[in-house]
């Protein structure tokens, strides 16, 4: 029976095929994972709570849960084996076989492993074990951190994981396979590595693999760690084994096909291990299989591990090497190259005197240097000797020492890349990546022990500013260890300023990140360094490839031979996107702290410039008939992005608009108001577009500062008229009316019409929100004449429109109809699709309420054509309201139920309360039209919450009098003895791609 879904890891579904870890986020995926957990079996919605919150519940956790599972069946859609989401007695289930879940197919493995162990077949056994143990992707229900779940993690791993490994281990050895087993034990995270069963174990496979001396030295170091733990019964355990295991080995002899390990003159020993190493699990094993030798005999001549400075290539080398001691008994050998630093690099000469007087060999006995060469290739030829060459500045500084070394094992390190030199030996690479948050938390707790126990959040927070940057762990663990008297929460709060993180270190024996970081960056060229500068003065960790050559202010061959340079040097990353690059957030603060201190403007002149005239360019085709605000010239030298698809212009604005929002604040800190005026207002029309109103709040708010400080009043009216639209848009009356009145007076100080036009035209929509209705509409009509004198069909087609809106809510249906007509009419020939479609979703809603279902399907097929390949969220979920109602009035039952529920989920992601209340009483009629009154009453419930917040009173008090005839509010409903709720999964979500209501 194949695996359908997974909790061994991330929470997992079969979809296409394939287990799919991306197919939700969030309290979705938790819940799911908490529900296969006892799957077929009902979950008490308290039980799932306390599970995926513990103690920090939302507002309303009982709304969240329920919203949670919503999403989770319509998501279960597109799995491979669909499971039913049932509500079940106050509780949910997921209606499956356990069969199909990761962990009922572990345990039904390790089943038939363990009876085949028992029969004495072996083989079976190890094949079973192993493939049980190949279900676990991680952690189980990773990314879920509650207190319930770590303990019912703990113990899943304690009670199943930990035996089963121990049993594979096991097998291993009985089968005589010590180097399988030793492999398998390298797998263990350190956390359980200490376990008493794995250090046996551990111990076992040295004696197997006849390595008595390490064996004894691992069993002493255990011993001891033990006994300084005060786990005497597991100290006085791990010593009464190992003699026996001793005694045994005394009386048995070797395997034929192992030697024992024989005497050789040493070269020096290699520097020390780190002690309280962690993590890199993958690294090392890559090593063990391309360096030591395979049972042909075959191995790589030599790999290249590269890395970021401060990743720790230095610390897993060395690492490597002392675990392999038994590999190599003829030596092994260290060597720093020195290619980074202030010290002079060794050459390829310095390098051959080094490693003869490792050997012993006088080296002044000979004098030439191809002599002393050929001396030391001779002395190599007769002895197998690991050589580790590290911190090799580029390929040219070893491609001389690869023939040297031809007859040894070589591990070269390196900040750089290495491909020249990868490229002419066929070298494989290993790239050291950032430690996870996990393995940053081991490394941290074993350096300051007792501290991140008493304060784990604080330690949790702290491994995560480090970036998962071993010398940034390192580092910061020393400071708290001299500073015993610190608490980690205060260390905190100094290590978030990056002066103070890259500092850390520097007391005279240059070992910060930031001697690191500038060993690296001196080596750059002028061109290098003014890139990396660069991405210091741009607020996001990732610039596209079009900004960097824009910005850089360098010919465009050179900035592209830099960015090599800096992807080479592991300073910046180019991620899956070839546009794009990502710059590490600890190298950002470095950079950031170069920018902060050259004093220089010019590079944060021409972001801001390339960015404004991207942004005025991307709007003039996913706006064209938007107001633009006069753009000043462009800084000498940029190439602002151009755009061919209203969609790719959309996409800009989406990827960016976070990059946007924060250059203008620093655009504001460095007074360059001009900038931050433009940017909001470039970018706030697709804001608005996709819900993302508090940000465009934040950006208006800045905008009107920088126009008042530059004395800017047309800019600054605009702005506050910008506010007040957006706050009516947001149905919050209150807060809209200061700002169109501080508009109005600026538009008519300044004597400008087409501005007066505008603010009335908010001004009128005020007063409908408030309920003044005649005013409203008194205005409305002034505006059209205006417009027309104006010349003006863009503020027409919206007066019109606002107008029949109006009316249309006033139940004047024959009086609004002629308005939306001539709205429509103009946006067509304007050929304005956006308010093409909010004008026929209008017309299809009056409509319906007119009972004249033809023109209402006609209007929404209209509306759904022109929004097919568009994400416009807010249409969206008004296009799905309608639809679903008159799917209902069609008789169409299931339509209308999918309909409204992606109303719902459209409205949410949009974040606009009306659209909600609307999509969520759509709802509810719906789901009481097919006798569901419990979820109906919830929806209702809700959508009234919705209205009252608004100041939609009117609104609530209707849907309020409808809920008290039908009985008391309710809890989130339940089902009755398992039966299903009416409610369905939805189709996969795209605002046009559902199925037609007629």
């Amino acid at each position: 029976m194949e695996t359908a879904y997974g909790i061994l890891g991330q929470t997992a579904v079969r979809m296409h095929g394939k287990m799919n870890e991306d197919w939700a986020t969030g309290q979705v995926q938790n819940v799911l994972g908490i529900l296969l957990v006892r799957p077929g079996e009902r979950v008490p919605a308290t039980r799932i709570m306390t599970w995926a919150w513990d103690d920090e519940l939302p507002a309303n956790p009982k709304d969240a849960l329920y919203k949670a599972v919503n999403r989770l069946r319509r998501a279960l859609a597109d799995a491979d084996l669909a499971a039913p989401v049932e509500t079940v007695d106050g509780g949910y289930r997921i209606a499956l076989d356990p069969n199909y879940v990761d962990l009922a197919v572990f345990h039904e493995g390790m089943r038939e492993a363990r009876a085949a162990a028992d029969a004495g077949n072996h083989e079976s056994a190890y094949e079973s074990a192993h493939a049980a143990l190949s279900l676990w992707r991680g952690e189980p229900l990773a990314g879920l951190q509650t207190g319930p779940v770590q303990n019912w993690r703990r113990n899943t791993i304690l009670t199943q994981w930990i035996p089963a490994c121990s049993f594979l281990v096991h097998e291993l050895l009985t089968l005589h396979r010590p180097e399988t087993a030793a492999r398998e034990l390298d797998r263990l995270l350190p956390e359980h590595a200490g376990e008493l069963t794995f250090v046996k174990l551990r111990t076992r496979v040295f004696y197997a693999l006849q390595q008595f001396t390490q064996g004894q030295e691992y069993f002493l170091g255990a011993y001891r760690e033990f006994r300084d733990a005060g786990d005497e019964p597991a100290a006085d355990e791990l010593r009464a084994f190992h003699d026996r295991l001793r005694e045994t080995h005394r009386s048995t002899p070797a395997p034929g096909n192992l030697r024992p390990v024989t005497s050789a003159p040493q070269v020096r020993p290699l520097p020390r291990d780190l002690r309280g190493f962690t993590g890199r699990a993958d690294v090392l094993g890559a090593l063990n299989n391309l360096l030591l030798q395979d049972n042909s005999g075959r191995s790589a001549p030599a790999v290249v591990l590269t890395g970021p400075p401060g990743m720790g290539k230095t610390s897993a080398a060395l690492h490597w090497a002392h675990g392999v001691a038994e590999a190599f008994p003829r030596g092994r050998v260290y060597v720093d190259l020195q290619g980074f630093g202030p010290a002079p690099r060794l050459e390829h000469n310095d390098v051959v005197d080094l490693l003869l007087d490792e050997f012993g060999f006088p080296v002044d006995h000979v004098v030439r240097e191809s002599d002393r060469a050929a001396v030391l290739r001779e002395h190599l030829a007769e002895r197998q000797v690991l050589v580790v060459l590290d911190n090799a500045e580029n390929s040219d500084h070893v491609d001389r020492l690869l023939d040297l070394l031809a007859d040894s094992t070589l591990l070269i390190t390196s900040r750089r890349r290495l491909k020249a030199l990868a490229r002419k030996y066929e070298l494989p690479t290993l790239s050291l990546g950032y430690l996870d948050d996990h393995d940053s938390l081991a490394l941290l707790t074993r350096r300051i022990h007792e501290r991140a126990e008493r304060e784990p959040d604080a330690a949790r927070r702290i491994a995560h500013l480090c970036d998962g940057l071993p010398l940034a762990l390192s580092l910061v663990a020393e400071r708290a260890a001299e500073r015993p008297g610190l608490s980690l929460s205060m260390l905190l709060g100094q290590l978030r300023d990056p002066e103070m993180l890259l500092s850390i270190g520097d007391n005279g024996d240059d070992e910060s990140l930031r001697t690191t970081f500038s060993s690296s960056y001196r080596t750059l060229d002028p061109a290098g360094q003014a890139v990396f500068r660069l991405f210091g003065h741009h607020p996001g960790a990732e610039m596209q490839a079009d900004t960097v050559l824009s910005a850089a202010g360098l010919a465009t061959t050179d900035t592209r031979r830099a960015l090599e340079t800096l992807v080479a040097l592991h300073l910046i990353d180019q991620p899956g996107d070839t546009d794009r690059f990502r710059i590490p957030s600890i190298f950002h603060r470095y950079a950031q702290t170069l920018s902060e201190h050259d004093h220089d403007q010019v590079p944060l002149r021409r972001l801001l410039s390339h960015y404004t005239r991207t942004a005025e360019n991307a709007h003039r085709i996913a706006h064209p008939h938007g107001d633009r605000p006069p753009i000043p010239e462009a800084e000498p030298g940029t190439n602002p992005t151009r755009f061919e698809t209203p969609e790719a212009a959309t996409r800009w604005f989406l990827q960016e608009r976070t990059n946007i929002a924060a250059l203008a604040a620093k655009a504001e800190h460095a007074r360059l108001f001009d900038y931050v005026c433009l940017l909001a207002h470039l970018v706030g029309e697709t804001l608005s577009r996709f819900g993302y109103y508090a940000e465009r709040i934040a950006g208006l708010t800045a905008a009107a500062r920088a126009a008042q400080a530059r004395g800017d009043l047309i800019a600054e009216g605009s702005t506050f008229n910008d506010l007040g639209y957006l706050h009516l848009t947001l149905c919050d009356e209150q807060a809209a009316a200061p700002m169109l009145v501080r508009a109005l007076e600026l538009a008519t100080a300044v004597n400008h019409p087409i501005a007066v036009l505008t603010v009335n035209i908010n001004l009128a929509r005020q007063h409908r929100l408030a309920g003044r209705h005649t005013e409203a509409i008194t205005l409305f009509r002034k505006c059209v004449v205006d417009a027309q004198s104006a010349r003006d069909p863009v503020r027409e087609a919206k007066s019109e429109q606002y107008l029949g809106d109006l009316l249309a809510e006033l139940d004047q249906s024959d009086r609004a109809l002629p308005h939306f007509h001539r709205a429509l009419h103009l946006r067509t020939l304007l050929g304005d699709t956006p308010a093409r479609i909010e004008t026929h979703i209008a017309l299809a809603e009056l409509h319906y309420a007119q009972e004249d279902l033809p023109a209402t399907a006609r209007h929404c097929a209209q509306a759904r054509t022109l929004l097919d390949g568009t994400a416009e969220l807010t249409a969206g979920a008004r296009l799905r309201t309608v639809q679903a109602r008159l799917a209902k009035a069609e008789h169409n039952d299931r339509a209308a139920l999918r309909l409204s529920q992606e109303a719902v989920e459209l409205a949410e992601r949009a974040h606009t309360a009306t659209g909600q209340a609307h999509a969520l009483e759509a709802f509810a009629e719906i789901l009481h039209a097919l006798g569901n009154s419990p979820d109906a009453v919830d929806a209702w419930t809700r959508a009234a919450a919705f209205y009252r917040g608004r100041g939609q009173h009117g609104k609530a008090e209707r849907l309020e009098a409808h809920l008290a005839e039908i009985g008391p509010p309710h809890e989130i409903p339940e089902a009755r003895d398992g039966e299903s709720t009416v409610a369905m999964p939805s189709p996969r979500r795209s605002i046009t791609s559902s199925e037609q209501s007629t």
